[in-house]
């Protein structure tokens, strides 16, 4: 599962917050994953798309949508993106704890958060 096609440049930065948070906007029930890619991370990019696509798929939730940009800084930071909003800039330490949570957001149906 390559993650190289999944990169995008853009004006506004950080690119990967704009373009995940828009794209959630237009796939209510979708997760848009927005990753900037350290420097010096211990994973590479094809580990993290790989790796949260599994988990998201354990959970239920198959529309996700990855954006990659490379960052300055020596950690990779990732943030997810449900309906417009967005939920954190978590570390590769800490960031599959979140999936579970992030994948109900998503998932639900009621009007009032669609």
């Amino acid at each position: 599962m390559s993650a190289k096609k999944d990169y995008i440049t853009c004006w506004k930065q950080p690119c990967v917050d704009v373009a995940g948070s828009e794209w959630s906007e237009k796939n209510p029930n979708g997760v848009g994953i927005s990753v900037r890619m350290g420097t010096q991370s211990g994973v590479t990019d094809d580990q993290i798309k790989t790796v949260l696509t599994r988990d998201f798929k354990k959970v239920g939730l198959t529309n996700i949508k990855f954006f990659f940009e490379q960052n300055d800084a020596p950690a990779a930071g990732i943030a997810f993106h449900v309906r417009g909003g967005t939920e954190g800039l978590f570390f590769i330490d800490n960031v599959r704890e979140q999936v579970a949570g992030i994948a109900r957001r998503a998932a639900n149906t009621n009007p009032v958060f669609q």
